[in-house]
């Protein structure tokens, strides 16, 4: 399992069993919305590949990984 996936695994709040639910937050207009992305949605977990915007965003920041 790579850094990232550990870290998914512990912290992201879509991650299930090594797949994604598909959950995304997004700012529109100022506000925090809550999307469902069928692109990821029952795929295996991509943490760590730089194309999950929620996993980038908010899972990383929230691990003050750097």
């Amino acid at each position: 399992m790579t850094k990232a996936e550990v870290i998914a695994r512990k912290g992201c709040a879509n991650y299930n069993l090594g797949k994604c639910l598909g959950v995304m937050f997004i700012r529109v207009e100022g506000k925090l919305r809550m999307v469902y992305d069928s692109k990821f949605a029952g795929k295996d977990c991509r943490a760590g590949s730089g194309d999950c915007i929620y996993f980038n965003q908010i899972v990383m920041k929230g691990n003050n990984v750097n």
